[in-house]
Formats: structure tokens, C-alpha cells, sequence
């Protein structure tokens, strides 16, 4: 019973101590508006993109069946910086932009359910 406890004394400390290793805390993240931009008359309803920046690490999350969706990063001069594609399988996927420098950017995820835009700074 006390190697139980002395343990579990041990973990929360860690815990309390170190709180970086203990997770990385997604809620940290600051999250990007998205908007569609394209109007598609369906009768389904669709899911608007997840979106969120920390550091550099942009992630997202969006579902649409099997889809794929292009993925790109423009400046505030419409320079296109990143491109990349998103599954669109509702896993949450994450893209290094340590490359990309500081500013205002435009992220635009373009797909079969439409186009969607979001701003960030970083």
C-alpha cells in the first residue's frame, strides 16, 4: 500500500512540476476563424473546418468523408508561402510554418466541400 502511494505522490508532482511533460496542453493554442467562401446548396450539413496556431504549429481537423483538401498559406501580400493537403477524416493533423517568418497570414483549405478562409498572425 505505500508503494502505492509514495508512487502516485510521485506522478502528480511530476505533474505539478514539470507540466510540459506531462501534456501538450492543445488548449494553449490560439484558434482560427474559419469561414467558407464558396456557397455549395447541399442538403447535408456540413462541418466548417478546426483550426488553431501555437508557435509555429498550425493544426487542423476537418471532416468530410474521404476527402482531400488543398492547403494553403498566403502572406498579407497574397504570396503564397505554404501549400500542403488536409485528409479530411476528421483526425486532427498538424503543419510546421517555423519557415514562413512573422505577419498576418491567410490560411484557404479548398475541397469538394467548398472553400474555407481563416487569419492568423504569428
Amino acid at each position: 500500500m505505500k508503494k502505492v502511494l509514495f508512487v502516485t505522490v510521485l506522478i502528480l508532482l511530476s505533474a505539478v512540476i514539470f507540466p510540459s511533460a506531462a501534456s501538450s496542453h492543445p488548449d494553449d493554442a490560439d484558434v482560427i476563424e474559419i469561414y467558407r467562401v464558396t456557397d455549395i446548396i447541399t442538403r447535408s450539413v456540413s462541418e466548417t473546418p478546426d483550426a488553431s496556431i501555437l508557435g509555429d504549429l498550425l493544426i487542423l481537423s476537418i471532416y468530410d468523408g474521404s476527402a482531400i483538401y488543398s492547403l494553403l498559406v498566403e502572406d498579407a501580400l497574397g504570396v503564397t508561402v505554404y501549400t500542403s493537403t488536409l485528409p479530411a477524416d476528421g483526425m486532427e493533423y498538424s503543419y510546421d510554418l517555423s519557415g514562413i517568418g512573422e505577419g498576418l497570414f491567410r490560411l484557404v483549405l479548398d475541397g469538394p466541400g467548398g472553400e474555407y478562409e481563416g487569419y492568423f498572425s504569428k
